[in-house]
């Protein structure tokens, strides 16, 4: 008899959020089935959802916050538009990802732990200077928003956002590249 992963088991494997399985599952996003309370997944039926996403994906897209809850709600709202989201939590992880890959769209906040999100937005450019950075943050007057400003982002979202601003951004981004 083939072994169900746990929602957990299935996270690690797709390499997402835990809640992020959890909630695709509850919407009926992702091949899962209810036992005994608990969602579970199969190992073949993922690697065929895998493929067919992987079909529709139409960009990739970074997001680079401290804040696990602001992560999962961009990842929900932006894989939500068939792009696949790397989601990280410091600068340093960011300057790692972009090393290793072009993204499409990069959402970064500019309060990070270690180097601040100016730092790594001059880093980011200095890498791939078509990276286009959509930057977040809670202190849209603040110096710093004007000193990341001056390096060139795509535009400033203010903190709390709505998600119809992260899909417009999406949007009009993703398309251009096409």
């Amino acid at each position: 008899m083939e072994r169900l992963m746990t929602a957990k088991e299935a996270a690690e494997y797709l390499k997402i959020n835990y809640m992020t399985v959890y909630k695709l599952a509850q919407r009926g996003k992702i091949p899962a089935t209810k036992v005994g309370g608990n969602w579970r997944f199969k190992k073949e039926i993922l690697d065929e959802w895998i493929a067919r996403q992987a079909a529709m994906v139409s960009g990739v897209v970074l997001v680079v916050d401290d804040d696990p809850r602001v992560r999962e709600v961009l990842e929900d709202v932006i894989s939500a538009h068939g792009c696949r989201v790397v989601a990280v939590g410091s600068g340093e992880e960011a300057l790692a990802e972009v090393a290793r890959r072009h993204y499409d769209l990069i959402f970064l906040d500019l309060v990070l732990p270690g180097i601040s999100g100016v730092e790594a937005l001059a880093a980011i450019k200095e890498k791939d200077k078509k990276a286009v950075v959509a930057i977040v943050t809670g202190y849209g007057d603040d110096p710093i928003a004007m000193e990341a400003m001056a390096l060139g982002p795509l535009l400033l979202i203010r903190k709390p956002f709505k998600t119809e601003d992260i899909r417009e951004v999406v949007n009009v981004v993703i398309r251009a590249r096409r």
